[in-house]
C-alpha cells in the first residue's frame, strides 16, 4: 500500500513538472508583443514615455546606475506615473501624439 502511494505521488510530481516545463517553453517562444496581449502603436509608446517623464521618473535614470527603486522619492514618482497611465491622461496623450504625428 505504501509503495503504491509513493508511486502515485512520484507520478503526480512528474506530471506537474512536465506541464510546468511545457508552459515555460510556450511562454518563451511567444514574441513580446503577443505575450502582453497586443502590440502598441507608435502614439501609445510615445504617450507612455511622455507620462513617464511627466511623473518625474526620468530624473532617476541618469547614467549607468539603476535608481534606488525603494526610495520614497522614486515610489512617489512611480505612483504618479501609474496614476497618469491608468487615468484619462493617457488617452488624452495618445490623442495628442496621434495629432502630432500627422
Amino acid at each position: 500500500m505504501k509503495t503504491i502511494r509513493n508511486v502515485a505521488l512520484m507520478l503526480a510530481l512528474a506530471a506537474g513538472a512536465t506541464s510546468l516545463a511545457q508552459a515555460q517553453t510556450q511562454a518563451q517562444a511567444q514574441p513580446a508583443a503577443s505575450y502582453h496581449g497586443q502590440s502598441l502603436t507608435r502614439a501609445e509608446v510615445r504617450a507612455d514615455l511622455a507620462l513617464w517623464k511627466r511623473a518625474g521618473l526620468e530624473r532617476f535614470w541618469r547614467g549607468e546606475a539603476s535608481p534606488d527603486i525603494y526610495s520614497r522619492e522614486y515610489r512617489v514618482a512611480y505612483a504618479e506615473y501609474v496614476r497618469l497611465r491608468s487615468g484619462p491622461e493617457y488617452q488624452a496623450e495618445v490623442q495628442r501624439q496621434n495629432a502630432a504625428g500627422r
